[in-house]
């Protein structure tokens, strides 16, 4: 939960922002205004891209590479380079939006299984809504305090990393979301 609520907090940071910040650097509104046409189409990519390989890998897996890509695009976004780069930056980030969508509740079945799924996936959505509050009031205190989005971007890196490294810290499924994978049901004796 707290590795969704920290890539939430840093995806609509720069999501909200993303025009703001890139006509702050001189990119004409047009331009900017296609930056987030390619970030809504890296998250529906994202979206199924992220379904598709979740029913053939390991999930963490999936989740690492996708939100590796993610803190790639803030990266770039910090780096504070411009034209095509600001737009490989908005689908990279897209990419990794889509996916946490369908990352955290594939994740959530197959380590807690589905008797109180419901709960729990409200808990795990409730932290990725908080951070989808508090991302952009993080970032517009920030551009207001220090007249740039340079220093929220950078804590924005450093918090995708710590989700990310989060993602190498869970270990295999559970013995009984295993046998119910391989089957093919699932069992209510796991669940």
């Amino acid at each position: 939960v707290v590795a969704f609520f920290l890539m939430s907090v840093s995806f609509h940071g720069c999501f909200i922002h993303l025009v703001p910040m890139l006509t702050d650097r001189g990119i004409p509104g047009r331009e900017a205004a296609l930056a987030i046409s390619l970030l809504a189409v890296g998250s529906m990519t994202g979206r199924l891209g992220a379904g598709y390989l979740l029913d053939r890998f390991f999930g963490p897996h999936i989740a690492i590479a996708l939100f590796g890509l993610a803190t790639t695009g803030i990266l770039l976004l910090w780096s504070g380079l411009g034209g095509g780069w600001a737009f490989l930056a908005a689908t990279l980030l897209g990419l990794g939006m889509g996916a946490e969508g369908d990352i955290v509740p594939y994740l959530l079945s197959r380590y807690f299984g589905l008797r109180a799924f419901g709960e729990i996936y409200g808990y795990a959505f409730t932290g990725f809504v908080l951070g989808a509050v508090i991302g952009p009031l993080v970032m517009a205190a920030s551009f207001d305090f220090t007249g740039s989005y340079g220093l929220v971007l950078g804590v924005f890196v450093a918090a995708t990393l710590a989700a990310t490294g989060l993602m190498t810290r869970l270990g295999p499924y559970p013995g009984w979301a295993v046998d119910t994978e391989e089957s093919g049901q699932i069992s209510s004796a796991g669940v």
